[in-house]
């Protein structure tokens, strides 16, 4: 099984107070995690690269 890891909105500061947590496999996190902050944030799209490179080196390891 692929080591999970998890990113937490409610570790960073947003105007939308976000509770959302994601964890699965590095990829996937860094994938859904730059989904949801352009979809929810209102991040752009030449934010991607930058904003998935933050992800992957915030990401902590899942305890599930």
């Amino acid at each position: 099984m692929a080591n999970r890891v998890k990113i937490d909105c409610r570790k960073y500061p947003s105007d939308q107070g976000c509770t959302v947590a994601i964890s699965g496999a590095l990829e996937e996190v860094v994938e859904l995690g730059w989904l949801h902050a352009k979809m929810h944030h209102a991040h752009k799209g030449e934010e991607e690269k930058a904003l998935k490179d933050w992800i992957r080196s915030n990401a902590e390891a899942a305890s599930d």
